[in-house]
């Protein structure tokens, strides 16, 4: 694979992923995000060899290299707030466990902490 092509697929692994922000399918938010992840992996990849065999990049190639880094920190932050967004959701549906045992609440006895009888019997 040519850098300018491992270029256009994470350009357009960006756009994707910015779609899938906007809607409200998990799935598809996790299968952009693996293909940025992936399409980014093989331009650091392709760059890097690029740069070990001594080439230098043209002007417009460098331009849209530094424009997709750019994209990054933006896109890094909506996913952030999506996801601090979408575990209050989660808290509003599925408060926290209490740390005691449901039915000891209800009888009056202490909660035990302790192992349970029989392990400690075995010692």
């Amino acid at each position: 694979m040519q850098l300018t092509d491992s270029l256009a697929q994470a350009e357009t692994a960006l756009q994707a992923l910015s779609a899938a922000l906007a809607g409200t399918d998990a799935n598809v938010l996790e299968l952009r995000s693996t293909e940025l992840r992936d399409a980014f992996m093989s331009l650091a990849v392709l760059r890097q060899q690029h740069t070990r065999s001594g080439q230098m990049l043209d002007a417009a190639l460098r331009e849209r290299i530094e424009a997709v880094g750019r994209q990054i920190g933006p896109l890094r932050e909506q996913l952030a707030r999506a996801s601090a967004l979408t575990g209050s959701k989660v808290a509003t549906l599925l408060p926290m466990q209490s740390a005691a045992p449901t039915y000891d609440a209800l009888s009056g006895r202490a909660a035990r902490t302790g192992p349970a009888r029989i392990y400690r019997s075995a010692s």
